[in-house]
């Protein structure tokens, strides 16, 4: 639903201001929204205090999409005027630039304002209980997704907690098999021992046996020195 603001304001103004205000307000039906801002804005330079300049710029700024602009412009409006009609007026166009850009919880207090002012005003009545509805949509679906958000989280946290217990009873089933592989370690080391044992004392006999051999030769060239070192027994005395 489209949601259409309350036409422009008239006034009565002069000299150039009203020229500016005529070509603005042609502009801004024309559908040439910037321009009747432009024109909309000179005229208020000329005339500063005509509150109903700044409704109708309001409108220009809420129609070119500006909607912040056109919410405090007419917020100024109704700083401007001491009329209940033109505040339900101005409450009632802040609904709507509310209700198009989908911010029902501020269109709904915008719509309750004018109302209080014009409580018989048809378009009101209706764009409000419009936008209270929408307003409990769009909090019904936010509840929705962050309910779908928790379930999300709680689910990557059991996921999360599935794998930490599977990593740890890995861990154990390692740990049950390791004194399995010890005891297999320790079997076979006896035997291994034994090896080393037997490789040890053949490589020791192997030495002692070189070292006799050794030392029979050294007692051989010993005794062969002393025999030759020995004057001979039979030999004569000059």
């Amino acid at each position: 639903m489209k949601y259409f603001l309350i036409t422009l304001l008239g006034f009565l103004l002069m000299g150039a201001s009203l020229d500016d205000a005529r070509k603005a307000n042609e502009a801004y039906n024309n559908g040439d929204y910037e321009k009747a801002i432009s024109l909309y804005k000179k005229a208020i330079n000329d005339n500063p205090e005509n509150a109903k300049l700044y409704f109708n710029l309001g409108n220009a700024l809420a129609k070119a999409g500006r909607s912040e602009a056109a919410i405090r412009t007419l917020e100024q409006f109704k700083a401007m005027v001491d009329d209940p009609k033109l505040d339900a007026k101005a409450d009632y166009n802040i609904g709507n630039i509310y209700s198009n850009t989908k911010k029902w919880g501020k269109a709904v207090k915008s719509y309750k304002k004018s109302l209080r002012y014009i409580a018989k005003d048809p378009d009101a009545k209706h764009n409000f209980e419009l936008a209270k509805q929408k307003e409990q949509q769009q909090k019904k679906k936010k509840k929705q997704q962050q309910q779908g958000n928790n379930q999300q989280n709680q689910k990557n946290r059991d996921q999360q907690n599935s794998q930490q217990n599977k990593n740890g009873q890995n861990k154990q089933n390692q740990q049950q098999q390791n004194p399995q592989q010890s005891g297999q370690n320790q079997q076979q080391n006896p035997q291994q021992q034994q090896q080393r044992n037997q490789m040890s004392k053949a490589e020791a006999e192997k030495i002692l046996k070189a070292l006799e051999q050794k030392e029979k030769e050294l007692l051989k060239q010993f005794k062969k020195r002393n025999v030759e070192s020995t004057p001979n027994a039979n030999a004569k005395d000059w």
